[in-house]
């Protein structure tokens, strides 16, 4: 890895067309000594590499006339660029997105939003990947099957099974920080509950005290709800208090801040769903839904329905909500965000389809060697399923000859080696062996640490098959 000192010569080139956004990438990367050129949009970047020749090229993929898998693609199909890593910083939660930028020849992947250590772990990891790669050597295509089409993504470096699980790694952690959140909210839940029965219990014992004079009773009064709206300012999650004629009362702040809307935008209940429910399906269903009763009830039971929100700049949120009655028919809302839960959840589908329609066998190992995943292609190749292996040594696949080496490829994958194709031989359950070309990865997390190794290996008769094949079209090609 290169030192402070070196990294003054290495050149890094941002393609963003938000400046603000190029910008900040750019402050990360200078403040560990790298030298970076911006470039605004895809045929600006292209001009650049040919002058400015930069180590990696970090891009955004949505863009002005040349987007960023235009751009990746181009860069991989020019002979004098082609060696030219390329990271796609995007939101990637869309199937598609992740097919294109894997067929675009992407080395890397960056999701946001994203922490300035995971950015630049990400580009060391690729520099110093680069860095040993052997040179002259030819790049297989991983082949995969998604919604009906085969994709060939080609694999510079190998590195597509390392991207799938780092970024699987990724949508794993935000679930964990959402399963949080989610505790949290469920717990504000039950406090509020608890703070508006004091509070109506408070406000019933004014009522019928005529001890009380009218000052003091007043100011009973306004300590109480001052009371139960600290409670609901400082909550880190939208409320809404409805009257029983369906007029929105109060919002808190964090409505606010995620919706957009104020309580001028929408005085009443029926003005909030036609602006969150502009989608007269999804009106109606949020309409029975609270009509039915079932938004408490379900929310105790932990499957309550999330509804697409439009908010006020136009972007849709994955919302759920809780309703909590008060007496004379109001109704104090909680709602939870669960946009990222959704979308973390979709990508995690998406990459798990990647890798078990994969030709080739990927598994994800513990740091010490223990499998973790073991997809199709696996099964197939070592007469192994899944639930057999999970949990057990990779030593189960080795000869014994091999397993030698076993602890020196996890020491050097564990410091952040990628150990490129080499010919091997595994074992099958049933004893026998199959010829394999295997390439070992590290997997890191988002933080940049090193939390596991994936492992991609190639039956070598298929590759010799597909390489004849190759040839052979090749041939009837230039005959025409």
């Amino acid at each position: 890895m290169k030192t402070e000192q070196e990294k003054d010569t290495v050149n890094i080139l941002v393609v963003e067309d938000s400046r603000t956004q190029a910008e900040y990438l750019q402050h990360i990367l200078e403040q560990q000594g790298y030298r970076v050129i911006l470039a605004f949009d895809g045929n600006q970047a292209l001009e650049l590499i040919k002058t400015e020749r930069p180590a990696i090229v970090l891009t955004d993929i949505i863009m002005p006339e040349m987007d960023g898998y235009a751009l990746c693609s181009a860069i991989k199909h020019d002979k004098d660029m082609a060696d030219i890593p390329v990271i796609l910083v995007t939101q990637l939660f869309d199937p598609p997105d992740l097919i294109k930028g894997l067929e675009a020849g992407a080395n890397d992947i960056i999701i946001k939003p994203f922490q300035p250590e995971h950015v630049l772990s990400r580009v060391a990891s690729v520099l110093q990947s680069q860095a040993q790669k052997k040179s002259g050597d030819t790049s297989p295509a991983l082949e995969v099957s998604f919604d009906g089409k085969t994709h060939l993504i080609p694999e510079s470096q190998l590195r597509t099974p390392a991207i799938i699980l780092s970024s699987y790694d990724a949508a794993m952690r935000k679930n964990a920080e959402l399963q949080e959140s989610s505790e949290r909210l469920a717990l504000l839940n039950e406090e509020l509950e608890k703070k508006v029965e004091k509070l109506q219990q408070v406000n019933e014992q004014l009522r019928l005290s005529p001890a009380l004079g009218n000052e003091e009773h007043g100011e009973k009064i306004r300590e109480s709800e001052d009371r139960f709206r600290l409670i609901t300012e400082r909550s880190p999650f939208p409320i809404s208090i409805i009257d029983s004629a369906g007029k929105n009362q109060y919002v808190n702040k964090k409505f606010e801040q995620l919706f957009g809307y104020t309580l001028g935008d929408i005085p009443t209940g029926k003005d909030w769903l036609q602006k969150a429910f502009p989608d007269i399906t999804e009106r109606t269903k949020a309409i029975n839904t609270w009509k039915q009763g079932r938004g408490q009830e379900a929310w105790n039971e932990g499957n309550s329905p999330i509804f697409p929100v439009t908010c006020k700049d136009g972007t849709i949120r994955q919302i759920r909500y809780c309703p909590i009655p008060l007496k004379g028919g109001e109704q104090c809302v909680i709602y939870e965000d669960l946009t990222d839960k959704v979308e973390s959840e979709r990508l995690r589908s998406v990459l798990v389809s990647i890798v078990n329609s994969s030709n080739d066998a990927i598994i994800g190992k513990s740091l010490d060697g223990t499998i973790l995943s073991w997809n199709k292609a696996a099964e197939r190749y070592y007469g192994y399923l899944a639930e057999e292996v999970i949990g057990k040594s990779i030593e189960i696949i080795m000869p014994p000859e091999t397993r030698v080496h076993l602890p020196v490829f996890l020491r050097r994958v564990g410091a952040g080696e990628t150990i490129d194709r080499f010919d091997t031989v595994r074992l099958r359950k049933d004893g026998s062996r199959i010829a394999v070309s295997v390439t070992i990865s590290p997997i890191r997390n988002e933080e940049g640490r090193i939390v596991g190794i994936s492992t991609i290996a190639q039956n070598i008769a298929d590759r010799e098959k597909s390489e004849t094949s190759r040839m052979f079209r090749e041939q009837v090609l230039h005959r025409r």
